[in-house]
């Protein structure tokens, strides 16, 4: 873990996660263009992210996706609008960061506010920002060692001209 320590309630959260509430994985997830919109003349894309919207990764995933599996491609320049809202039954933030182990928006304004503490159960937050720089960023929730329990999913930014959502699978 490159030195990083994980949080002693971690696995105490994934418990709680697991018996007060997380639904568990539904073969009705709806299609994850579900979860992107967007408006071309406008150069705006909408994001809803629903943190812990069901059991999968223990309740650790965005619309039911962790570990790197959603990919969402967004054109340079444009705005990005988020919707997160937390499904869970602990806290849950959403942010643009730049890497593994960033605590840091990778663009002004590309946080829930307080991400590090996170929204309480059933709370809703947006956030806006340009996709001003070009790169692969990463969708993560910033509590305490919810990164590590692998809740993060792909954010790139540029090499397309419409924005687009998609799985990943074979890693």
């Amino acid at each position: 873990m490159c030195g990083v320590r994980q949080a002693p309630w971690l696995p105490t959260a994934i418990a709680l996660s697991a018996l007060l509430g997380v639904r568990p994985a539904a073969a009705a997830t709806p299609p994850v263009s579900s979860w992107l919109s967007s408006d071309v003349v406008q150069k705006t894309v909408s994001l809803r992210l629903v943190a812990a919207y069901d059991g999968s990764n223990a309740g650790f995933n965005f619309d039911g996706y962790g570990r790197g599996k959603l990919l969402v491609r967004v054109p340079l320049g444009w705005r990005v609008l988020v919707t997160c809202r937390n499904a869970g039954a602990v806290r849950h933030s959403c942010a643009i960061v730049l890497g593994a182990q960033s605590a840091a928006p990778a663009f002004r304004g590309a946080a829930t506010p307080n991400p590090v503490r996170g929204l309480q159960p059933g709370k809703t937050a947006r956030f806006a920002f340009v996709a001003s720089r070009a790169g692969v960023y990463r969708i993560a929730c910033l509590v305490p060692g919810y990164e590590q329990a692998r809740m993060w999913d792909v954010l790139q930014v540029g090499g397309v001209r419409r924005p687009s959502i998609e799985t990943r699978t074979g890693f």
